[in-house]
């Protein structure tokens, strides 16, 4: 990298789309960080088992880079991340995977040319915290149950086709993953046991209400955990769970429970381990513990406008009326 503009030092994922839209991706990138402003680098991700990601990003800062860019989907993010975490180098996510739930409680863009905007045009960043799960950091959510099963029995083809409806269409063909089980959970040293389908610790708060499912940005720097164990069955009983958010969103549910942690989760499974999903990705089995990481990670975020900066209350009101 050179002194003439500033450094950005993008990981471009190109399986995260079709060859065609992998060329897209490379044309609108360079033709957004353009010289003498930008002095741009970018790596495409092999997938090979040696490869690094967070090392080669450490470098790249080191030679002086000043914002580092993850293009690709969650996976792409959390390797990019964990070579970012506690430097005062800020991240940048175009988003091109299935879930992209950090980007959307961010409120950044899923069309490529608008979060491209955010990154080389005027934007805020703040630090959020994150998920750390032995030496690695995650910044959505760590889940057992329900979600990691589904996600491992969802053809790669099917989410690139009909994204989120995919796991949803899993779900649905296979009941057995309603199973209920038994967990031992320790939050913040304090022992419990539940029974629950689905046992998830997230970085933000769930199902605040229609327009802030996957959370809100403050609830992503308050350094706490948030811990929602399902109960539902069958699909009536999601049925009725969704049924009572909706009518009551951040209340409580029959067949959900909420609570918080400060410093750190425990997960076991009592009878048989059981698979461990974190930010989309597999990442073993229980026993897993969460801890909280305080203040991780600058990442890039676009600017308050006064219609994000609305109370929530007024902009249910104006959908309402627009309906």
């Amino acid at each position: 990298m050179t002194s003439s503009g500033k450094s950005v030092y993008v990981v471009f994922n190109p399986t995260a789309g079709s060859a065609a839209e992998s060329d897209k991706v490379r044309e609108a990138i360079s033709k957004s960080f353009v010289a003498p402003q930008w002095d741009c680098e970018v790596y495409e991700t092999t997938g090979k088992k040696d490869e690094d990601i967070p090392a080669l990003c450490r470098a790249a800062i080191k030679k002086g880079a000043k914002l580092v860019v993850s293009a690709g989907g969650d996976g792409t993010l959390v390797s990019v991340a964990n070579g970012v975490v506690h430097s005062d180098v800020s991240l940048g996510i175009l988003p091109l995977g299935t879930g992209n739930d950090l980007a959307r409680i961010l409120g950044i863009p899923l069309k490529l040319e608008d979060a491209l905007k955010v990154l080389s045009g005027e934007n805020d960043s703040i630090e959020i915290d994150g998920l750390k799960v032995g030496d690695k950091y995650y910044f959505s959510n760590v889940s057992v149950g329900i979600t990691p099963n589904m996600m491992k029995d969802t053809d790669s083809k099917q989410k690139k086709r009909f994204g989120r409806l995919a796991y949803i269409w899993t779900m649905f063909k296979q009941s057995r993953i309603f199973q209920m089980r038994h967990y031992k959970l320790v939050i913040d040293d304090q022992p419990q046991n539940v029974n629950a389908v689905e046992i998830m610790i997230s970085n933000s708060t769930l199902l605040e209400s229609p327009l802030q499912l996957f959370g809100t940005v403050d609830t992503l720097q308050d350094e706490k955990l948030e811990i929602y164990w399902v109960k539902a069955r069958a699909w009536r009983d999601y049925l009725q769970l969704a049924w009572e958010l909706i009518r009551r969103p951040g209340k409580s549910a029959s067949k959900m429970t909420h609570v918080e942690a400060k410093k750190t989760i425990r997960i076991e499974a009592i009878k048989h381990s059981q698979l461990v999903q974190a930010d989309g990705e597999a990442i073993g089995n229980t026993p897993v513990e969460v801890k909280i990481e305080p203040q991780a990670l600058r990442v890039i975020m676009p600017k308050p406008t006064p219609e994000t900066e609305k109370p929530l209350l007024e902009k249910l009101t104006l959908q309402q009326h627009a309906g």
